[in-house]
């Protein structure tokens, strides 16, 4: 593939909030996902497979966004949207599921995080499903609001990735259970922590 020195950035893509970190720390190359720049390497392949495998690594993944289902009917609605039954699905619990078209078709694989009892976050692979969830919103006749929140998601992966959190959030955290998530601070900012990555 062709490589161009002088890549302009333009506006039509956002940028995350945390680009210029990324470059700092030494992005090199990027994509793009859901109409955000993605970092896609760090120089060294090698090297970053190691940090993940004995280590730890952060990974912007604003890239990652969300989607709020707020309302009366989020459940019912929610529920509409994934052939996954959520009948049991409680409040700080993360699920794994398929949102799907009319015809079963799959059109995203999010993790769905429940933050209240009428409060659903779809937390995106890359698609428009904000513009769907929307489009099925409007002829539904359930009281819902869909709307993309101010997030931009953070991962921490690896064996060490503990060690960090515990460091972070103190001795606590570790009691997060595995595909669970809780609202913390640090410094001053409210944040969403889950666990629900893929490696240990």
């Amino acid at each position: 593939m062709k490589q161009f020195k002088n890549f302009g950035f333009g506006t039509q893509i956002r940028k995350s909030p945390f680009f210029e970190a990324t470059v700092r720390w030494g992005a090199q190359e990027f994509s793009v996902y859901n109409h955000m720049y993605i970092p896609r390497d760090f120089g060294d392949p090698v090297q970053n497979f190691w940090n993940l495998v004995n280590d730890a690594i952060l990974c912007d993944v604003a890239v990652e966004r969300q989607v709020e289902i707020i309302g009366p009917d989020a459940s019912k609605f929610v529920q509409m949207m994934t052939p996954r039954d959520l009948t049991n699905m409680s409040v700080g619990q993360c699920k794994y599921v398929l949102v799907t078209n009319s015809d079963g078709g799959v059109l995203n694989d999010p993790v769905l995080l429940r933050l209240g009892e009428n409060r659903y976050w779809f937390s995106l692979a890359d698609s428009d499903i904000l513009l769907w969830a929307q489009g099925i919103a409007v002829n539904s006749g359930l009281n819902v609001t869909i709307l993309e929140p101010d997030a931009s998601p953070l991962q921490l992966q690896g064996p060490k990735s503990g060690e960090v959190m515990n460091a972070l959030f103190g001795e606590s955290i570790m009691g997060l259970k595995y595909y669970w998530h809780r609202e913390v601070e640090l410094d001053g900012l409210h944040l969403i922590v889950s666990r629900t990555g893929w490696s240990s």
